[in-house]
């Protein structure tokens, strides 16, 4: 085969005498020789200089034996990703993710991925829209989910989905909640608020304009979880964002409800990639158990699911 014969040119290379590539390779010389002149004879040049103290690579030679050095790490490389691939080795996956993602959206791709992967480690950073943007530009995340609005500089965006103002409600045992309620219905309330550093919060803002409301909400965080805590103990109404399509969760203590107006603008979530970076097998793998997630969604909502956009 080549591919043995090639080995036995970059020994014969790397130790300029045949001899020693024989007993490097545990091979006759011989055998090393025979096969040699008989390339020589194929390709129809010399491939060494045959010198007084050993051999040393022609032009052809040089050439035949790059080639089969970058044919090596090559196929190095494609072992590696296919090990990779099998779930035979422990790769690490580094992912950024906007805050509202949490409480439902990630961890439902994240429990499919290890489960079908469970020797991979996942890396997950949960940060505002704009600095998820950057963690992937910086190269501290193979890639995000982030809610911030279009265009998206230095990044491309591969996958996105439509995400909806859900209000949250303290559940009253014994009490029917409605399944929709009215944006004033929501703000006659106290409210219990994202601060600014969430895109969340750009959409409450926009829901108050349409009802020419001032509010003043009792609780802003930057803590999406306290916001859900302070709204089980029955301190106000929250708010959440859901996927189109999707059925209303359930959660001990709160009650979810759709808010009735057409008009309020989609929060979009887009599965952002630095085109400038070359991912790792295993982090393509993880990058593809949340395309195939935000299809679902786009399926869910009516919609055919988006090509790449890379």
């Amino acid at each position: 085969m080549f591919s043995r014969f090639a080995h036995y040119l970059d020994e014969i290379a790397n130790h300029g005498s045949i001899r020693k590539a024989a007993e490097k390779l545990n091979v006759s010389a011989s055998a090393i020789n025979k096969q040699l002149i008989s390339a020589e004879e194929e390709f129809g040049v010399a491939l060494f200089e045959r010198l007084p103290r050993g051999m040393r690579l022609t032009s052809a030679g040089e050439l035949l034996v790059n080639g089969y050095r970058e044919w090596n790490k090559d196929l190095s490389r494609i072992k590696s990703e296919i090990e990779e691939l099998k779930g035979l080795r422990r790769g690490e996956v580094k992912i950024a993710a906007a805050q509202e993602t949490v409480p439902d959206f990630l961890p439902a791709v994240i429990a499919r991925f290890t489960k079908d992967h469970p020797r991979i480690r996942n890396a997950i950073a949960v940060e505002d829209s704009d600095r998820v943007r950057q963690l992937v530009r910086d190269g501290g995340a193979d890639f995000g989910l982030t809610f911030s609005p279009l265009p998206l500089p230095g990044v491309i965006v591969t996958r996105s989905a439509d995400f909806h103002l859900i209000a949250m409600l303290p559940a009253d045992p014994g009490v029917e909640q409605p399944d929709s309620i009215s944006i004033g219905e929501f703000f006659k309330k106290p409210t219990i608020v994202p601060d600014t550093s969430s895109h969340l919060r750009d959409v409450v803002d926009i829901a108050a304009a349409r009802v020419d409301i001032r509010f003043q909400p009792v609780l802003t965080t930057n803590s999406l979880s306290l916001m859900r805590s302070m709204v089980r103990e029955g301190c106000g109404y929250g708010v959440t964002a859901i996927a189109s399509g999707m059925t209303l969760p359930h959660e001990d203590g709160l009650h979810y409800s759709r808010i009735a107006d057409s008009g309020l603008p989609p929060m979009v979530l887009s599965l952002i990639v630095d085109p400038r970076r070359s991912l790792s097998m295993t982090s393509i793998i993880a990058r593809r158990y949340f395309e195939e997630h935000l299809d679902e969604i786009a399926v869910r909502a009516g919609k055919a699911p988006p090509h790449s956009l890379e």
